[in-house]
């Protein structure tokens, strides 16, 4: 599967919690191809032996950060990775895909924490888009 960027060469800079990546390292691996994932949290927490409420803020974090996409509401959330880190089964697809979500405004911008002086402790900080 090709992806659209290199997210893994700036995954240091995002700083999420070991859990959200493992968390995104499951979505990778069982994305469809344009980024759609079949799983549910409570699906993601039993692969990875962790409690749901675990998976959900992580999952939060990766919505956050701008790395992973949820629609629907309630229950129901269904999640996607951004396309522009999406895989796809073709070159041909991928370049079909980012053009029709480039016609259509561009991918969410995925969100870098931006410090003037050192960083602030965890879960504190200004996000900066990096799209």
């Amino acid at each position: 599967m090709l992806m659209a960027t290199d997210l893994l060469a700036m995954l240091h800079r995002l700083e999420l919690t070991p859990t959200a990546i493992n968390v995104l390292s499951v979505m990778v691996a069982q994305q469809q191809p344009g980024g759609a994932v079949p799983l549910r949290q409570a699906e993601i927490a039993d692969l990875l032996n962790v409690d749901q409420a675990v998976v959900s803020r992580a999952m939060a974090l990766l919505v956050r950060r701008g790395i992973v996409q949820r629609s629907g509401a309630g229950r129901g959330h269904r999640y996607a990775l951004n396309p522009a880190i999406a895989g796809y089964e073709s070159e041909h697809e991928m370049s079909t895909e980012l053009t029709k979500v480039l016609a259509a405004g561009g991918p969410p911008p995925i969100q870098v924490p931006q410090y003037r002086r050192r960083p602030p402790r965890a879960g504190k900080g200004r996000l900066q888009s990096v799209a």
